[in-house]
């Protein structure tokens, strides 16, 4: 871990990408509530879920970067690898960090794929287990207030 303190610029791009996640988890717990079937056919629903899915996977993605190249000084090699490296340097458990590489990966699939292509059961059971990325905030608000860059 360095000594240094995070810079103010890199606090506030992890803050802000922090509020987007929490925007994200709010949109998407009321979308819990769309019936399976409702899901597969209603294509507005579907496209705000995957879209959420991908500005909050990006946004924590966006931190662990940041959070890794404040502690390694270079970024990790891949969006999967920047999740790992946050179980490396303490930030999330071993289990947290390879959720959240897989949701990276789930992220790149949403990005890449369309239409009938994309499996929406796995979207849909995905919509029905936020809880990796509500323990990624926290994890993140628990690291940064242990090392003292919330305190002013």
């Amino acid at each position: 871990m360095t000594d240094e303190g995070l810079p103010a610029d890199r606090l506030n791009r992890i803050l802000s990408a922090v509020e987007t996640i929490e925007e994200s988890l709010g949109v998407l717990a009321r979308k819990q509530r769309v019936s399976r079937e409702d899901y597969k056919t209603d294509s507005d629903t579907r496209d705000i879920v995957e879209r959420r899915f991908v500005k909050m996977t990006e946004a924590a993605i966006d931190i662990a970067e940041e959070l890794a190249k404040h502690e390694r000084g270079q970024p990790p090699a891949s969006n999967p690898a920047s999740m790992r490296a946050l179980g490396e340097i303490g930030v999330l458990s071993g289990s947290q960090a390879e959720e959240m590489a897989q949701g990276a990966r789930f992220r790149n699939v949403l990005s890449h794929t369309y239409g009938n292509i994309i499996e929406h059961d796995v979207v849909y059971n995905a919509l029905q287990d936020l809880e990796r990325y509500r323990a990624f905030v926290q994890a993140v608000r628990d690291y940064l207030e242990s090392t003292g860059a919330l305190d002013d």
